[in-house]
């Protein structure tokens, strides 16, 4: 399914709101060929009392006339006015009728403008909030392999930069829908005027969209390469921060800096490669509209000069062509700018595509209260299919018991650990707890079972208090500091400046990696699960908080 279908699946929910917002279009569009058609009609009055001078009587929307040949044929309409001026405040009158009219167009005009601009805005962020949301939710529940697969920095860019573009190309929709009621209203009224200029007035049409389709399809490659080379800088932002240290202990500023200019000089010239495309598309598309403009003058002209189009008319009908060609213009950039939007959107698509984790199955299995019996029954295991990292593993762990994995790095310790939360799923054999194949319990049910402290400590922004009770979101002040006495780590919290309320920066990087670590046991410690995990958890510690964590445990 293309990109702009699936974006209309999310848009068929505000069915009602975009109907009222097209409706507020449409009679913007009449409102506006309403002043310029009242325009015409007060042109041609003025020319009847200049020649007829006062008293005369001056007829307003009486006739409309539809040329067929050389002959005119005049159509009477029965909601037209006939005016006679007597004298001097006779015609003050009539001047005062055509002024409030227009007046009372422009402010319908423009209440009605602001309800479209509010209708157009309010889809577009909701739209935005919903994709935004599915995303975020996607990523919280897809496959521990995508992330291990896909780079920091292009994942992040996938949910600003790209839904950044697609909320800016809403603005541009709404003017292209603008755009298309206005063509539509006025083309009606132009074919009533007359229907030789009305032809030659959209004979540009066949080659603007022409134009647009071939820039358009250049214009989304372009979009597409330049989003991807988003992606890159982003990776290249997030790559330095989490490494300056790394960088700065190797003296190695230059040389980074000279690796960011040439990623910074690929995303320039992509992008001036898409701005050169969207230059040339609306100057092509003003020249094409700049011929139909002269040719309807010119045959304007000569229906004036053969008295079969009145002067006032004329004039209205050469600014009708002019409003219904700048729309014209609008598409061009709208195609543009919808181009783009469709490269962003395949890119968070691609994303959202991607099939979740199989939490799960109609025979998945809810456990509440686990013993910890764990059992691998001839385990194997391989990344990308070509050769096993683990191979017939067995091993059964009671309830209760503690056990070391021990081995040279790279041996597998860690897969292995990654397979019992069902991080991955083995490849041959099973995993069984207290009889269950894990395979078969449900995610939820089966994580909560298990406390897990990774070999990369992992704390997140915010306060101590918030890092620990992230264990178990409802615990309570005092679990909370049990917690935080039995991984050896309350001494160090009451002496931070604003104890366990102490905002401890990104990652925790205003403490030390060590207080990082304990942190993570006392959260693991806090979620008391039937069985824990401490992947190499106590590295960065001394012997003696290692050995009161491991009394405590």
């Amino acid at each position: 399914m293309s990109a702009s279908k699936k974006l209309l699946k999310y848009i068929l929910p505000y069915s009602c709101s975009i109907f009222f917002a097209i409706l507020c279009t449409l009679l913007i569009a009449i409102c506006e060929m309403g002043y310029v058609s009242i325009l015409a009609e007060t042109i041609d009055a003025v020319k009847v009392i200049d020649t007829n001078g006062l008293p005369t009587s001056v007829d307003f929307f009486k006739n409309f006339s539809l040329s067929r040949g050389n002959s005119q044929e005049a159509v009477s309409s029965n909601w037209g006015w006939t005016f006679y001026l007597k004298d001097i405040n006779a015609a003050l009158k009539f001047i005062s009728y055509v002024v409030l009219s227009m007046l009372v167009l422009f402010v319908l005009e423009s209440v009605l403008s602001f309800g479209h601009t509010y209708i157009v805005s309010r889809v577009g962020q909701k739209l935005i909030l919903n994709l935004r949301s599915e995303l975020y939710s996607k990523l919280l529940y897809l496959p521990l392999g995508f992330f291990s697969k896909n780079r920091l920095g292009d994942i992040i860019s996938r949910g600003t930069n790209d839904i950044a573009r697609l909320h800016d190309s809403t603005s541009s929709i709404a003017d292209a829908v603008k755009a298309g009621a206005t063509v539509l209203v006025f083309a009606v009224m132009m074919f009533i005027k007359s229907w030789q200029l009305t032809l030659l007035t959209i004979l540009v049409f066949p080659p603007t969209v022409y134009i647009i389709n071939q820039f358009g399809k250049r214009i989304k490659k372009a979009s597409t390469l330049i989003q991807e080379k988003l992606a890159d800088i982003s990776s290249y932002f997030e790559r330095t921060v989490s490494g300056i240290k790394i960088i700065k202990s190797f003296t190695t500023e230059e040389w980074e800096q000279s690796r960011f200019a040439i990623e910074n000089r690929a995303k320039y010239s992509m992008a001036m490669k898409r701005v050169r495309l969207s230059a040339w598309l609306i100057p092509l598309i003003g020249i094409i509209t700049g011929i139909g403009m002269t040719s309807v003058f010119w045959l304007g002209l000569w229906l004036v000069i053969t008295g079969r189009l009145t002067t006032g008319w004329f004039i209205g009908f050469i600014t009708m062509v002019g409003m219904v060609y700048k729309p014209v213009k609008t598409l061009g950039s709208f195609t543009a700018a919808f181009q783009q939007a469709l490269a962003s959107a395949e890119r968070v698509f691609n994303i959202i595509d991607i099939q979740s984790e199989v939490g799960e199955t109609p025979d998945s299995i809810s456990v509440s209260n686990l013993r910890g019996d764990v059992e691998f029954k001839d385990v194997s295991f391989t990344y990308d299919g070509k050769g096993d990292v683990l191979y017939n593993i067995n091993l059964k762990v009671k309830a209760g018991e503690s056990i070391a994995l021990v081995g040279p790095s790279g041996a597998g310790k860690t897969t292995f650990l990654n397979l019992l939360v069902r991080f991955y799923d083995v490849t041959r054999g099973d995993i069984t707890i207290d009889g269950y194949s894990i395979s078969k319990l449900s995610l939820k049910s089966l994580r909560q079972q298990i406390g897990l402290v990774p070999q990369e400590t992992i704390i997140f922004g915010g306060t101590v208090r918030e890092n620990i009770a992230y264990g178990r979101l409802n615990a309570t002040e005092e679990e909370i500091i049990n917690s935080a006495k039995a991984a050896n780590a309350h001494e160090f919290i009451i002496q931070l400046p604003n104890g366990y309320d102490t905002h401890i920066g990104e990652h925790g990087l205003q403490i030390s990696g060590g207080q990082r670590q304990r942190l993570a046991i006392a959260r693991a410690i806090l979620k008391n699960p039937s069985i824990l995990i401490l992947d190499e958890a106590t590295s960065s510690l001394d012997m003696e908080s290692e050995s009161l964590i491991q009394d405590a445990l």
